[in-house]
């Protein structure tokens, strides 16, 4: 049976194109970089594996790694979303990042865009998924309301959504619980997701001045924020988050 979209639940969003701030271009340069660590706990503490025993397909495919925590030996914490404060949505935004469900994970499992602009979801595994995306109530685990649930049954079922209103989107696949990843709509294309490393770059340009910088991470409910710099185009902002101050579920 294929199912094209699973609408239960589901609340529209409020914001339509033409209640978007207008775009400028912005030039495509690395302006803000830095690092993202995490304190206070033990990287191989934070690595849980998934008991998938029970579903054959995804337990094919080796370990699957619990993606809440992404924590370096040097505690370089990846997923982090980082952005600029008063930025702009640009014109020349490059296409629609893409969140696959391959393996049985959604991969990446954070991506930052600005409003108006586009997800595509895709499966590539040979099961069915499903991605219920939920506007996500800040500062909880968990908490936000349903706006839309699409079924892929099949390997190459696709479907692309428009984000329209700033915020956090939580993703989930109801058939396969541990699946989540985010959607972080920042108000202007200033935004980066940390790397496995820790390291960030925001390859956007910014003048000369001074900007408040936040970075939020899904475990955490409350951003981290700075003031910095920017001289010559460039300057640098590193962060670090502590795991006492963590959700703790």
């Amino acid at each position: 049976m294929l199912i094209a979209n699973v609408s239960c639940g589901k609340a529209p969003e409020a914001v339509a194109e033409a209640n978007l701030a207008p775009a400028i271009e912005i030039a495509e340069k690395p302006s803000i970089s830095g690092k993202v660590t995490l304190k206070g706990a033990d990287s191989t503490a934070l690595r849980k594996v998934v008991d998938v025993s029970g579903n054959p397909f995804c337990s094919g495919h080796g370990e699957i790694i619990d993606p809440a925590w992404k924590v370096g030996p040097d505690g370089a914490l990846a997923d982090a979303v980082i952005t600029v404060r008063g930025s702009q949505r640009a014109s020349n935004a490059i296409g629609s990042p893409l969140i696959d469900q391959t393996n049985c994970e959604f991969v990446p499992h954070a991506v930052a865009i600005q409003p108006g602009q586009a997800v595509r979801f895709h499966n590539s595994d040979l099961t069915f998924h499903n991605i219920r995306v939920a506007r996500h109530q800040s500062g909880t685990s968990g908490k936000g309301e349903n706006i839309d649930n699409f079924g892929q049954p099949s390997r190459g079922d696709e479907n692309v959504k428009t984000f329209n209103t700033p915020g956090l989107y939580r993703l989930e696949c109801d058939v396969h619980r541990w699946m989540s990843a985010w959607v972080v709509v920042h108000e202007g294309v200033h935004a980066a997701v940390s790397a496995a490393d820790g390291r960030f770059g925001i390859n956007r340009a910014l003048d000369d001045g001074e900007y408040v910088i936040e970075a939020w991470h899904p475990q955490f409910p409350q951003r981290l924020s700075q003031t910095v710099t920017v001289r010559d185009g460039k300057a640098t902002a590193d962060f670090t988050f502590d795991f006492a101050q963590a959700i703790q579920l």
